[in-house]
């Protein structure tokens, strides 16, 4: 997780004050500069407000229409006309695998703090993964987390029709005071105090007909999200984005420059322009991937060193050795030797293509 202070699209936040009522807030007599800000900004679905301001307007809202659920919305409060360009991509593809490619790929949209994951179980079940922050416990943090939930399953269905079966939702906070809310607005099997954060269904959704988009319509808008996603690139930490990209294996570990900028949708000399300017370079951020993905795996499988290596893109293991011994004072072995513990029981990532 991103440790700056960060923002979040008002598309999250546009349909709290669609349930509150449109004459709820006043902002013209409004004293509270925070909630100025952001009811200036709540205009234009794709526009984005700081976290800190809409959690500001979040509590204000709960506090004064005493409805702590508030943030526990079903589908049919979501209106058109909060819809962002996301959305509309989302909604325009084919198959619920394409629409999630496209979701891990542009999840910053909704907020750079944004990283989401998808997963496929050993019993097929499709794991959609919100990040897990360490102060999850704190009010803020939940209320934004039910309000990326409620939008998500918003889509979900609106994509995939009302007979899309949630299998379960995993929540890693406990029970809150508010519990029924969940299950009854959510339609699904609520598992709190959960070491995760995800939306599961079975995997047969995935590739389940929809529909036929016309592919000028989907080009279209693709190339409007790219646009947007270019701008929050240039505009954020782009050593951050490729190390998140990297390490989600949206970009190869041994990909080259114009890769990276490809994926990006910049030119080669606008990312080592920015990199230049945040004092690293992509030999850097790969190593550094390279290196917490090697830790990773000597801890988590049972992998030999020699497979590890080239499985981050690397020669073999002699490579990983120097590489491995100059950053952490330790060769693969030693550190295998001193922090294993048993191999984890989930699959791989899965691999959603466009």
């Amino acid at each position: 997780m991103n440790t700056e202070p960060g923002y979040i699209s008002t598309a999250l936040i546009r349909p709290l004050l669609d349930v509150a009522g449109p004459a709820f807030f006043d902002a013209e007599h409004d004293e509270d500069a925070a909630i100025q800000r952001v009811l200036k900004h709540l205009r234009d679905p794709d526009g984005r407000v700081s976290i800190h301001d809409a959690d500001q307007l979040i509590n204000r809202i709960i506090r004064q229409t005493g409805d702590e659920a508030l943030c526990v919305q079903p589908a049919h409060k979501f209106s058109a006309h909060g819809s962002c360009q996301l959305q509309h991509l989302f909604l325009c593809c084919n198959t619920l695998r394409e629409a999630l490619y496209y979701m891990e790929k542009f999840a910053a949209l909704l907020s750079d703090q944004l990283e989401i994951q998808v997963t496929r179980t050993r019993d097929n079940i499709i794991k959609v993964k919100l990040p897990v922050p360490d102060n999850f416990i704190l009010a803020a943090e939940r209320h934004r987390s039910e309000i990326i939930i409620s939008t998500l399953l918003n889509w979900l269905r609106q994509l995939c029709g009302q007979d899309l079966a949630i299998e379960a939702i995993a929540l890693p906070f406990p029970a809150t005071q508010y519990s029924q809310h969940y299950e009854r607005q959510w339609r699904s099997q609520i598992e709190f105090n959960s070491d995760e954060c995800s939306i599961q269904f079975h995997s047969r959704w995935l590739d389940e007909g929809l529909h036929n988009t016309n592919p000028h319509i989907l080009n279209m808008m693709k190339r409007e999200v790219e646009e947007q996603y270019r701008k929050l690139a240039r505009s954020g930490s782009l050593a951050e984005r490729i190390r998140k990209a990297l390490a989600q294996n949206k970009v190869r570990l041994n990909a080259n420059q114009q890769e990276v900028a490809d994926y990006f949708h910049i030119s080669a000399r606008t990312l080592n322009r920015h990199l230049h300017k945040e004092h690293t370079s992509l030999k850097q951020i790969v190593t550094q991937v390279r290196i917490e993905t090697a830790k990773r795996m000597l801890v988590d499988s049972n992998d030999s060193i020699e497979q590890i290596a080239l499985h981050i893109g690397l020669s073999g293991r002699r490579t990983l050795d120097r590489i491995f011994i100059k950053e952490m004072n330790q060769s693969p072995a030693q550190y295998r030797q001193n922090h294993r513990h048993m191999p984890t029981t989930e699959a791989p990532h899965l691999v959603v293509n466009s």
